[in-house]
């Protein structure tokens, strides 16, 4: 399976510090849509979901990052097995860093935030997938390494033929939403960590993303040297070129 480590060209100590860039305002959205409480992101919600399940156990949202995203680097092994790269237990480092910065943004970058109505907790539900929507587009610029989730997908798509990567991650995004609704269900009777929010998230993110892949993407390849990046992006950006009226004459004429 071809994996991304390295596949951008350039000065990688740049890319470093965008993919650190990335994570970081990733992990300040997960910890602002924890706060909001309409439920998280998909990747989120079943690690949001056992820190408000089982408090007894003195683990934080930070914690059970770590853990759930190792559990998802222990799928990738059993699904790529051979085809499995050493140099992709990185992502734990990935999934380390995720896991400490949404907790310092939890305990103390957000520790004013007061979502004290619904519509305060809509604000912020939004707020946060648009933060999310462009860390992940940044992660992804870096062109380094990538989350375990993505990890995920992106080990399934390359055995799974008939799905494409964008179908899986649905698959996968619902499937995360169901399997915390139920651990919610089962341990306390209400839905928390996975609610409206959740949904709406995985609606939005990939929309956020996008938008600020085309207003602000040709700004990061532009500074990590990334030239094919940049061209694409002036290409996007660039309105189609329009022929005089002669050549589309005799374009017909030719055509005749």
């Amino acid at each position: 399976m071809a994996h991304p480590l390295f596949e951008g060209q350039g000065n990688y100590f740049r890319r470093v510090l965008v993919l650190v860039l990335g994570l970081s305002i990733m992990a300040f959205a997960i910890a602002m849509s924890k706060k909001a409480f309409l439920g998280t992101s998909p990747i989120s919600c079943i690690p949001a979901t056992l820190t408000d399940c089982y408090p007894e156990w003195g683990l934080t949202l930070g914690d059970w990052t770590i853990v759930f995203n190792l559990i998802l680097v222990g799928l990738q092994v059993c699904i790529l097995r051979r085809d499995f790269r050493p140099v992709q237990v990185l992502q734990i480092l990935l999934a380390i860093f995720l896991g400490k910065m949404t907790d310092v943004s939890m305990d103390y970058l957000l520790f004013f935030m007061n979502a004290d109505s619904y519509v305060m907790q809509w604000i912020f539900c939004i707020l946060s997938c648009a933060l999310l929507g462009l860390g992940v587009m940044i992660e992804i610029k870096a062109k380094l390494l990538v989350v375990p989730g993505d990890g995920l997908v992106i080990a399934m798509a390359a055995h799974v033929r008939k799905l494409d990567f964008r179908k899986l991650k649905l698959l996968t995004d619902s499937s995360m939403v169901i399997v915390a609704a139920v651990i919610s269900l089962c341990a306390v009777s209400y839905l928390t960590g996975a609610r409206e929010g959740s949904i709406f998230a995985a609606i939005a993110i990939s929309n956020f993303l996008w938008f600020f892949r085309n207003r602000l993407g040709k700004y990061i390849d532009r500074f990590l040297g990334d030239e094919t990046g940049a061209r694409a992006s002036r290409d996007r950006d660039r309105p189609p070129r329009r022929l005089p009226a002669d050549s589309r004459c005799a374009d017909r004429v030719r055509l005749c």
